[in-house]
């Protein structure tokens, strides 16, 4: 397979049917000949968005199928699990043409102080990158990603906002957070796309500043226009309350996610502002953006 034509570099996203890897086919698409890899076809509609090249790899563990998906492409962003990093790298390897850099979506949940199968598995990753991999490559490590209505984190915080006036709270609400805008992290995997100053390293991207639990909450409330009023509950009560409906199979949060919500989650930003040049929103500004969505499609009271 030859490179992209008239001029144009080739770019592979794995995940392309995601929320990030879909909005990064957006993003690309004017630029860039985009190769789509999805695992099944018809989740997205790419009409209208050019010419772009959908190809269905149903596991990406099966490398012949990844490698005739990637070979003659000039660059990879991986915005799926970061776990796969192995079978994407031996997919490069058979490649007749390879690509020459590839973008992996990690996690500033890996640098979590509770054990977390998920997160080691994410830490294993990136070492086999660092170590491993035949072309040079960039992680990028987004915190918590808002700023669309099937979120599963903040867009449920919303509507559990726009529903009660009065918020339980797990412990005092003080531990920090610093979620990332869906547009700000894809113009990030943008911006450092096949650029060679950030060959081999790694970056954090967060909301330009962090906030507390309580106040996350309360920018939550104005942009709805409401008033919210806290009750805090103390962290043990609720670790107790969720392993017994957990064990009934009726918690709709996991024991570790309690211990999460009360451990500090912000990150120093400064190293990827450098780089890049460029601050990504704070949370007070992407919400109303987040509130604006979901209102228009009819989510909210």
């Amino acid at each position: 397979m030859t490179r992209g034509e008239q001029g144009m570099e080739r770019i592979a996203i794995i995940g392309a049917s995601g929320e990030v890897g879909f909005r990064l086919v957006q993003r690309l698409c004017s630029r860039y000949q985009v190769v789509a890899i999805v695992r099944r076809s018809g989740k997205r509609d790419f009409e209208g968005l050019g010419q772009i090249d959908v190809r269905v790899v149903a596991d990406i563990d099966h490398i012949p199928a990844l490698t005739a998906a990637l070979d003659g492409c000039d660059a990879v962003v991986n915005a799926g699990y970061i776990w796969f990093a192995q079978s994407i790298n031996e997919a490069m390897e058979r490649c007749a043409t390879p690509p020459r850099h590839v973008i992996f979506t990690g996690s500033t949940g890996i640098f979590t102080r509770l054990p977390s199968e998920s997160a080691e598995r994410k830490r294993l990753a990136e070492a086999y990158i660092r170590q491993h991999l035949s072309c040079r490559w960039t992680i990028i490590r987004p915190t918590m990603i808002y700023g669309h209505k099937d979120d599963r984190n903040i867009s449920r915080l919303v509507r559990a906002v726009d529903r009660l006036r009065i918020f339980p709270l797990i412990g005092n609400g003080e531990s920090l957070i610093q979620p990332v805008f869906i547009h700000d992290l894809v113009k990030a995997y943008e911006m450092a796309l096949l650029n060679e100053r950030c060959y081999d390293r790694s970056y954090n991207v967060a909301g330009g500043r962090p906030y507390s639990n309580r106040d996350l909450i309360r920018c939550a409330a104005n942009s709805l226009g409401k008033k919210t009023f806290f009750i805090p509950v103390p962290a043990p009560l609720v670790g107790f309350a969720v392993r017994l409906l957990g064990s009934l199979r009726l918690s709709p949060i996991s024991s570790e996610q309690v211990l999460r919500f009360q451990e500090n989650k912000d990150i120093d930003l400064h190293p990827f502002i450098d780089e890049f040049k460029y601050v990504p929103r704070d949370f007070e500004h992407g919400i109303g953006e987040l509130v604006h969505d979901m209102r228009r499609h009819g989510l909210l009271r």
